[in-house]
């Protein structure tokens, strides 16, 4: 039986969005703008080589190839039906769940760990950001993105099966108290937030609900990816107050 607040109490997105999750990933501009973000971050911290990495909500190792530029990366994922029992990164994801008692011993223990869209799907999350830490080494790095506001509630949210959206001050109240030092908490996609409340408004009025996954033309996509990477890079130090993500960098003290 679960309690109120279980951390093992993991909500995983439905098997019809789960089974274009990974072509979603490598395609949708969306995806493809999020990582490019992630990777502008990472190399600015100017981090040391050969890191040990965490990505937690792994998927079937999306982020691997990218991530492998800082390190050697392994993962946790609890949906098994997101996995190819023959991929070549099989044998570095863990399918145990986060808090489990597995994740306490010396081999898991890491210099920098992401969580990108994944707190939103633990009941707990600060039992996870809690577990996450752990294994973080002292001076080591975490990066976590969330989904923005519970007035952008919608369809996405339901087929990813999520427990919440977040304010800025929401995720900071799930990370303060964690031994953790936070060096930065902002919005992302500002110029989405707009778009993304019309599509939710739209979706209460249909049962023919917009497919917020659905993979555009190539040139709209390629164009959508550019105008998300130009944005972020010219507002990261502006503190615009909405967004569609929240991000978070954080240090474990030394």
């Amino acid at each position: 039986m679960h309690s109120s607040r279980d951390p093992h109490r993991v909500k995983v997105m439905q098997a019809d969005y789960a089974a274009v999750y990974a072509r979603a990933y490598h395609e949708h501009w969306w995806w493809r703008a999020r990582e490019a973000i992630i990777l502008d971050i990472l190399r600015g911290l100017r981090l040391p080589p050969h890191l040990e990495i965490l990505d937690v909500g792994c998927g079937d190792a999306v982020a691997f190839p990218v991530l492998s530029e800082f390190g050697s990366v392994r993962g946790i994922e609890v949906d098994e039906s997101l996995l190819d029992p023959n991929g070549p990164y099989r044998e570095r994801i863990s399918t145990r769940y986060l808090g489990d008692p597995i994740y306490d011993g010396p081999e898991w223990s890491f210099d920098l760990i992401t969580g990108l869209d994944v707190i939103e799907h633990i009941e707990d999350d600060r039992a996870a950001v809690a577990a996450m830490t752990r294994m973080l080494r002292p001076g080591g790095h975490m990066v976590l993105t969330v989904p923005a506001f519970e007035l952008l509630w919608d369809h996405h949210d339901d087929i990813n099966n999520h427990f919440r959206r977040y304010t800025a001050s929401r995720l900071r109240k799930a990370l303060e108290g964690q031994g953790l030092e936070i060096k930065q908490i902002r919005y992302a996609f500002r110029a989405l937030f707009i778009p993304k409340l019309l599509v939710r408004m739209l979706n209460s009025t249909r049962s023919q609900k917009v497919a917020q996954h659905s993979i555009p033309a190539p040139a709209v996509n390629k164009t959508m990816r550019a105008l998300c990477l130009a944005e972020d890079r010219l507002l990261r130090h502006v503190p615009v107050p909405f967004g569609t993500s929240v991000l978070a960098i954080l240090q474990k003290p030394r």
